[in-house]
């Protein structure tokens, strides 16, 4: 039994890993912890980053399969790459939950999620669970 969360390197998502976490331990499954590099990123700086993120929550890497993904351009994937990975990510190792992080709005968009939260959430074929991700400022 396996939990999926995908995040970014923004310390805001401390909560989702947290959450994907402790769900992981109650329930006795495995965490992975997914994080997608955009095209023009640097895939070293991102995994240490996501490291230091994951470490500062759980205290440890042992026992969380790290995966850090460079985005790659698809034709057949014009919006939505991130979110399009990460559901590929999904397939393959078929995941019992997915965690993701989503930020608060105001006004209109409260009542919308982030591209990537909406595009996993309407695609996925297991239950998601949707975080709060504070903003870096709130972390």
């Amino acid at each position: 039994m396996v939990i999926l969360t995908a995040i970014d390197r923004d310390p805001g998502c401390k909560g989702v890993v947290e959450t994907a976490y402790e769900l992981a331990t109650s329930m006795d499954m495995e965490l992975v912890i997914l994080h997608v590099v955009p095209e023009d990123g640097n895939e070293e700086k991102a995994r240490e980053q996501v490291e230091d993120i994951v470490t500062s929550v759980i205290g440890t890497l042992e026992g969380v399969d790290l995966r850090i993904m460079p985005e790659q351009t698809r034709r057949d994937l014009p919006t939505g790459r991130t979110a399009n990975h990460i559901l590929q990510v999904a397939e393959d190792i078929d995941p019992d939950y997915i965690v993701i992080g989503s930020r608060k709005r105001t006004g209109l968009g409260k009542i919308l999620l982030g591209s990537v939260s909406k595009l996993i959430l309407a695609n996925a074929d297991v239950p998601v669970v949707t975080v709060e991700q504070k903003r870096k400022a709130e972390a």
